[in-house]
């Protein structure tokens, strides 16, 4: 079976993003990352009570807090990967989800994570669970990390995971949010993490599965 799991919010609640910017303020500049949260309170504000989308903010982030990190390369981000895998994505992963992703690769299952995320950050997630990373490709010039690609959100997401795994359909989907429905579609087994109101509202039109509750969350 061909199983597609959304990261953000579906496999752990930690953030790459605070990963590399505490990174940076216990390794490079704490004032630079001081700096840089000043600067996104005001959106984070808005974002966190729904005055703005949740999701456009994050992709926003992911842009943003690159040029924090000075001297980037590949074996500088390495070790910012392995500071946020400990700190935040394995320390705040959601047990119930690993332990189900982590029977579908134990019965033979191919396992993607498509997401927006960094490739190098989810590919080290992946790895840790039997799994592949689908993530957003970077590249590292004169000491600066940038994106290789536009970050995939919603509709551009199914449409990455249909141009890279050469399917039009899948097995077994997960998915948080709104933005993952397009995603859910694809599915034969569309399943609702802990879903958000808008998504929770499609999964029981739809009588699709629905795997927690977010107000126990």
């Amino acid at each position: 079976m061909l199983v597609v799991s959304d990261f953000n919010g579906t496999l752990s609640h930690g953030s790459p993003i605070i990963g590399l910017v505490r990174w940076v303020g216990e390794n490079q500049s704490k004032f630079r990352k001081n700096l840089y949260m000043a600067k996104i309170m005001p959106s984070w504000f808005l974002a966190k009570h729904g005055l703005i989308d949740w999701n456009t903010w994050v992709n926003d982030m992911f842009i943003s807090c690159m040029p924090v990190l000075k001297d980037a390369s590949p074996e500088l981000f390495e070790e910012v990967i392995a500071y946020t895998m400990e700190t935040q994505l394995w320390a705040k992963r959601r047990l119930d989800m690993i332990e189900r992703i982590g029977k579908h690769v134990q019965q033979g299952d191919e396992v993607y994570i498509a997401t927006g995320m960094w490739q190098p950050t989810v590919a080290y997630f992946a790895a840790h669970i039997g799994a592949k990373g689908l993530g957003t490709e970077i590249k590292f010039e004169n000491g600066q990390m940038t994106l290789a690609e536009p970050i995939a959100h919603g509709q551009e997401k199914a449409e990455k995971i249909r141009k890279h795994l050469g399917v039009d359909r899948i097995d077994v989907a997960y998915g948080d949010t709104s933005a993952d429905i397009p995603m859910l579609e694809m599915a034969r087994q569309p399943v609702a993490v802990y879903p958000d109101n808008k998504l929770k509202a499609v999964a029981l039109e739809r009588g699709w599965e629905i795997f927690g509750d977010r107000a126990d969350d």
